[in-house]
């Protein structure tokens, strides 16, 4: 007999509740597609997600940007990682992600995350 959560059920007649909100101490977020990760044929991009963590925590800003791994963001560039910024998705801008390209020198990605993006 399969384990029933009947305690996370609500009726019909309940109001639905939003989820609640929680404190972090990240400012901003980087999502880094997992997908052009692997897809990818040179060591720097595969590792890229890694290398932002720890460049992040060597100049103690590692609780201030958080970077994660995300599914597929579709946009799959042939040579590179598409990336997402939270404080950019959360703009009406149309271009809101970001690809780093193998080859493209790591350090302006990281200028570009630990400097407040241009308006």
């Amino acid at each position: 007999m399969p384990l029933q959560h009947t305690h996370l059920m609500q009726t019909i007649d309940e109001p639905k509740r939003l989820p609640i909100r929680a404190a972090s101490d990240w400012q901003d977020i980087v999502f880094v597609c997992v997908e052009c990760l692997h897809r990818s044929d040179d060591d720097e991009s595969a590792s890229l997600r890694k290398w932002l963590k720890r460049e992040l925590k060597s100049r103690g800003l590692k609780k201030r940007i958080r970077v994660v791994e995300c599914s597929c963001l579709d946009l799959c560039p042939k040579r590179g990682v598409a990336l997402a910024r939270g404080s950019e998705l959360a703009t009406n801008e149309r271009k809101k992600l970001r690809v780093h390209r193998s080859g493209d020198d790591p350090q302006a990605l990281l200028d570009w995350l630990t400097n407040p993006p241009a308006a």
